[in-house]
């Protein structure tokens, strides 16, 4: 490994860990971003960000867990289709013509860079839950043009809509390396409820959807060479 590219590594691993810290969620696409920027193969790079993401993951999914922010009704319809997607998309990654992927994988990067955006802009304000209640106030400051399509889903059963939230989460993080910004959202959107389960949740399930691309990745590298 050149000196240049473990520079570019370790820069978006600390850009992205401030951005994670910062907004919670990020790490993915701004490590991303920044590796291909300096050259890295978008296969390696998302490789990186995940096997990156096992370490971290670990140690929030526990935090989480030892604070009581994780809904384990949502585990295993969340996860399960969440770690099939990314498996799936990893193995496309690798698969792919490298000049297809250098033009899906920036564009997904940007896709999730919008939506990170959109959480800070659009996204509802859930206040802590009131004494005696569990769900906590919901505040609409603004109301997003596409918010009736997610509304369509309220009558869908909460499977169905973890079991989506996840494989679409799963796909992105597969091409990308990202899935907090994406399932988070779409947890608190749909779920409802106080933010902390969703992300507690999403960040506990991304620990697997990471560990599984990586292995595919990771096999998938190493059988072509």
């Amino acid at each position: 490994m050149s000196l240049w590219i473990l520079l570019a590594i370790m820069t978006a691993g600390a850009t992205g860990g401030f951005l994670d810290s910062l907004a919670g969620m990020g790490f993915g696409a701004l490590s991303g971003t920044v590796m291909m920027a300096a050259g890295i193969s978008p296969a390696i790079a998302v490789a990186t960000v995940n096997v990156a993401k096992v370490g971290s993951g670990i140690a929030s999914g526990v935090s989480h867990w030892s604070f009581g922010n994780i809904r384990w009704q949502w585990v295993l319809p969340l996860g399960l289709p969440a770690v099939v997607a990314g498996v799936l998309a990893a193995l496309a990654l690798t698969h792919l013509p490298m000049q297809a992927v250098r033009v899906v994988v920036p564009v997904l990067l940007l896709v999730v860079g919008l939506l990170i955006l959109r959480r800070f802009i659009y996204e509802p304000v859930l206040l802590p839950p009131i004494a005696g209640g569990s769900q906590g106030i919901e505040i609409m400051q603004r109301r997003p043009p596409w918010r009736a399509l997610m509304d369509t889903l309220a009558g869908v059963s909460p499977r169905v809509r973890l079991g989506s939230i996840g494989f679409l989460g799963g796909l992105l993080n597969g091409f990308s390396g990202a899935f907090g910004p994406f399932t988070t959202s779409a947890l608190v959107l749909q779920q409802g409820g106080h933010p902390r389960f969703a992300i507690g949740t999403a960040n506990f399930v991304e620990v697997f959807v990471a560990a599984s691309v990586s292995v595919t990745l990771l096999t998938q590298l190493s059988w072509a060479d």
